[in-house]
C-alpha cells in the first residue's frame, strides 16, 4: 500500500501531462493513440476543435497549419476529480492514519482549527494550481468552511462546488447552474447533518436542477449511530453543539436512513459506501443514485476499500474522488486508478477508466461537456507523454501509469 500513500509529490504537476484548453479557432490535434471513450481507442488519430468545444474526432488526420502533432503518446479526456476537499490541503501529512476514524477526525478538527484561514487558503490555492498538471479537468469540491470557490474560479477550474453544512438550521446556500463552476450544496453525513436540514438542502438543489452531495456509509461510528448504537458519538456530536435526539435512527443503515428521508435519486451523489449490505445496493441502483468512491483514502482510514465488483455487477457506475490531502498523500487522479488496479485486479481496465472519466462527468452532471472525446464536449484534453506499442495496451498504460 505504502507506494500509493508517499508524501512528497502533493503540488508537483507531471512534466508528462500536458493539458491542452483549445482556443476558439478550428484546429486538429492529433497523437498515435487517442482514447474517444473507455471502450474506443483510435490509432494516428484526432481530435477537430472549433468555438471551444470538440467538432469531430479523425480517423485520419490531414496535413497542414492548424494541424498540431502532440507526438507518439496519448491523447485521452481531462480526468475527473469528483469528490475533494481543497480546504485541507494544509493538513497534508500532518494527521495520523490508521488508528481509527474518530480519532482521525477530531484530530483533524484540532489541527484544521490551529493553522487559521491564510494557511488554508495558501496551500488550497497551491492544490488547485497543481490540478490541470497532473491531467484533472473537473472537480466536485466539497467544502465546509467556503474557502475554494473563488480558488478554483480564478484557475478556471470546471466542476461543482459544493457548500457543506453540518449540524442543525435553514442556512441560504448560493446556488447556481453556471459554467464552468456551479455553486450547490452538500450534507456531510447522515450521522453529523439533521434530517430535516438534509431533506432541506436536498429540495434546494434540486429545484436548481444542481447535484446534491452526501458523505455515507464510510464508517463504523456511523454505521453504530444510524443503527441507535452509538452514544460516544452522541456525545461528541453534543459537545460540538449539534442535539441528534430527535433523529430518526434505529435498526436502519445509512442508506436506507437517507432513502426513507427522500434523499437518494439520479441528482444526489453518495460518495464512499464502505458499509453497505447487498439491500443497500440494490436501492441505490433501484433510485438511480450517483457514486462516488476514494479507495486509497478509505483505505488509510478504515483499512479496506469498497466493493467495486460488487457495485459494477449492479450496473452502477462510480466516479472516482481522492478526499483530501488529510486522509491521502495525493490529489491524483493517475494514483487513485493505479491503486484500484492493483487492489482489484479483477475490475478491468476500462471499466476503471470510466471511473476516472465518463463515470465523474456523469455523477457532476456534466456528461454534456466533459467525460469523452466526442464531438459537443469541451475542447479540453490531456496529452500523456509516454510510448505504447498496441492498442491493447494503452488503457493498461494509463490507469497504471507511474506505477505499473
Amino acid at each position: 500500500m505504502t507506494s500509493y500513500n508517499t508524501p512528497g509529490k502533493t503540488f508537483v504537476p507531471d512534466p508528462r501531462i500536458q493539458y491542452i484548453r483549445a482556443g476558439n479557432e478550428p484546429a486538429v490535434f492529433k497523437a498515435k493513440w487517442v482514447i474517444k471513450d473507455p471502450w474506443t481507442i483510435l490509432e494516428n488519430a484526432g481530435i477537430a476543435v472549433a468555438g471551444g468545444r470538440i467538432t469531430a474526432v479523425l480517423d485520419t488526420v490531414p496535413s497542414g497549419p492548424s494541424v498540431t502533432d502532440c507526438g507518439p503518446g496519448i491523447l485521452m479526456p481531462p480526468l475527473v476529480n469528483a469528490h475533494m476537499h481543497l480546504e485541507l490541503s494544509a493538513l497534508a501529512h500532518r494527521l495520523p492514519l490508521g488508528k481509527g476514524f474518530e480519532p482521525w477526525v477530531k484530530a483533524l478538527l484540532t489541527a484544521r482549527d490551529s493553522l487559521g484561514a491564510s494557511a488554508l487558503i495558501r496551500a488550497a490555492r497551491h492544490a488547485v494550481q497543481a490540478l490541470p498538471g497532473q491531467g484533472t479537468g473537473l472537480v466536485g469540491e466539497v467544502s465546509t468552511l467556503g474557502l475554494t470557490r473563488s480558488l478554483l474560479t480564478d484557475q478556471g477550474m470546471a466542476g461543482v462546488w459544493f457548500q457543506e453544512y453540518l449540524g442543525t438550521g435553514y442556512p441560504a446556500p448560493d446556488l447556481a447552474a453556471d459554467f464552468p463552476l456551479s455553486g450547490s450544496a452538500a450534507g456531510h453525513a447522515p450521522h453529523t447533518t439533521s434530517p430535516d436540514l438534509l431533506k432541506y438542502l436536498k429540495n434546494r438543489t434540486q429545484k436548481a436542477g444542481l447535484v446534491f452531495s452526501i458523505h455515507v456509509a464510510e464508517s463504523d461510528a456511523e454505521m453504530r449511530f444510524i443503527k441507535g448504537n452509538n452514544r460516544s458519538w452522541h456525545d461528541f456530536l453534543i459537545q460540538r453543539g449539534i442535539d441528534p435526539k430527535d433523529w430518526p435512527v434505529g435498526n436502519k443503515t445509512p442508506v436506507t436512513y437517507l432513502k426513507d428521508l427522500g434523499i437518494l435519486g439520479p441528482h444526489t451523489l453518495a460518495v464512499h459506501l464502505l458499509q453497505v449490505l447487498d439491500t443497500d445496493l440494490d436501492l441505490l441502483a433501484d433510485t438511480q443514485t450517483g457514486i462516488c468512491l476514494c479507495p486509497r483514502s478509505n483505505q488509510n482510514l478504515h483499512n479496506r476499500i469498497p466493493d467495486i465488483p460488487a457495485l459494477l455487477k449492479r450496473h452502477l457506475r462510480p466516479a472516482l474522488g481522492t478526499d483530501s490531502l488529510a486522509s491521502c498523500a495525493s490529489l491524483s487522479l493517475f494514483d487513485e486508478m493505479a491503486f484500484v488496479r492493483h487492489l482489484c485486479p479483477e475490475v478491468s481496465p476500462a471499466d476503471i477508466f470510466a471511473m476516472a472519466t465518463k463515470n465523474g462527468a456523469s455523477a457532476l452532471g456534466l456528461a454534456d461537456r466533459f467525460g469523452t472525446l466526442s464531438p459537443g464536449k469541451q475542447s479540453e484534453f490531456i496529452y500523456l507523454d509516454t510510448g505504447v506499442s498496441s492498442r491493447n495496451q494503452v488503457l493498461e498504460k494509463v490507469i497504471c501509469y507511474g506505477t505499473c
